[in-house]
């Protein structure tokens, strides 16, 4: 009960907060939720262009985003009430559960809106268990390989295809120049990032078509013992590192070569922080059959309580459109959903590294989101730790986690 006060007063906060929007808003037609920062900034200059003073960006820092979002989702219907929500991709499976986020698909078909601009990949992610489209994406990240193209021309070997390439690249760096390859191998989402990449693009998944837990089968072995070989060959300090210095120690020049977040590579064109702004390079990370990302983006959805739903959905359309993410994508180098812009010469002359992203995302898949999936997250970043920090056998500790989580209920079973 002591909980009671503290959440009262939370929600007032929060419905102030929202009040205090609608104030600002008057006259304007569509309320906005997304997260803040540079590109929220953007944004807000951008959207006069769909229609002056028809769109109220309502931005807020990360951590109060999803409950101010579910506080206007389970608000009545008014001026203060959110019509477009920038939505985790992690979050639609609750959101569509919650009756929260509109289906859109007829909508979009009154529309005419073209859904093949949009990587299929994540345009999965964008489907609810029902089968109906409930958003558009964008504003996408995935790991890829960020390699010197001078320490590569120094090995005397290809740019790796796949990860028993990889494997040797970074043997080679670490046993004739006392490098190694950098990867986020801190205990930590990060190093499941990596494994869950490595798993799909060996044509693994986490659960079987059965809905039982597939770490020990046999793709899910495999790419514990790749993870495994790169920790072995990894620069000095790897254990310790996230994205953030991994993405530092390329850039740089203390690796040659990393596994490193999209989201940080336009710090490489920048001379200030790079030593890499003429050598970077970039290709897939591939596991034994090509290269899946394990793939993080955001979803324009359309709040179920909107009072407008059918300008809302022509709103998100015309926000992911090719036009409307190529200007972002100039300015600050957000990775859109829009296929064809890792075509566009201009746009890759600013991001050099969006077509192999964009390959990546296309055949990617999404990190699951079932019931009690933190549940099999934390197990699998303590096996991790261990495999990347000991002798441990890999395919013992996958087994080993399989085991332990035998009885926990994914939601997943037929």
């Amino acid at each position: 009960m002591k909980r009671v006060p503290q959440l009262l007063a939370l929600a007032l906060a929060l419905c102030l907060a929202l009040g205090a929007v609608a104030v600002g808003a008057e006259g304007k037609d569509i309320l906005v939720s997304r997260w803040a920062g540079p590109h929220a900034d953007f944004q807000k200059v951008l959207v006069q262009d769909y229609a002056p003073d028809k769109a109220t960006i309502d931005d807020v820092d990360y951590g109060n985003m999803k409950a101010k979002q579910v506080l206007s989702f389970q608000s009545a219907q008014s001026d203060s009430t959110y019509d477009a929500v920038w939505v985790d991709c992690k979050w639609m499976n609750e959101y569509i559960a919650g009756g929260y986020l509109l289906p859109i698909d007829d909508y979009v078909a009154q529309a005419g809106i073209d859904l093949g601009i949009y990587a299929q990949g994540m345009l999965d992610g964008c489907y609810g268990p029902d089968g109906k489209l409930y958003g558009l994406p964008t504003y996408a990240q995935t790991l890829i390989l960020t390699y010197d193209k001078e320490a590569l021309a120094r090995s005397g070997m290809g740019v790796p295809t796949n990860a028993e390439e990889l494997v040797a690249l970074a043997r080679w760096f670490k046993e004739n120049e006392g490098t190694g390859i950098a990867l986020p191998a801190k205990q930590g989402t990060a190093s499941t990032q990596v494994y869950a990449q490595l798993l799909f693009s060996s044509g693994g998944d986490f659960f079987d078509a059965d809905g039982n837990l597939a770490l020990a089968s046999e793709p899910g072995i495999y790419a514990a013992k790749v993870y495994d070989e790169l920790a072995k060959y990894g620069v000095d300090g790897v254990l310790a590192w996230h994205h953030d210095e991994v993405c530092e120690a390329v850039r740089t020049g203390v690796a040659p070569i990393g596994i490193t977040i999209s989201g940080l590579l336009n710090q490489n064109s920048d001379p200030e922080l790079s030593a890499i702004v003429d050598t970077a390079a970039y290709a897939p990370l591939s596991g034994s059959q090509g290269a899946a990302g394990n793939n993080a983006f955001w979803v324009w959805g359309v709040a179920a309580n909107s009072p407008d739903p059918k300008e809302t959905v022509d709103f998100i359309a015309w926000l992911t459109s090719p036009a409307t993410e190529k200007a972002q994508t100039l300015e600050n180098q957000q990775i859109s959903a829009v296929s064809a812009l890792s075509e566009d010469p201009e746009v890759i002359a600013k991001t050099p590294f969006l077509p192999v992203v964009m390959q990546v995302l296309a055949d990617g898949k999404m990190y699951p989101v079932t019931d009690n999936i933190q549940t099999m997250s934390d197990a699998l970043v303590v096996g991790l730790s261990e495999i990347a920090s000991t002798d441990a056998d890999p395919a013992a500790v996958m087994q080993r986690i399989v085991d332990e989580l035998k009885n926990v209920d994914f939601g997943m079973k037929k």
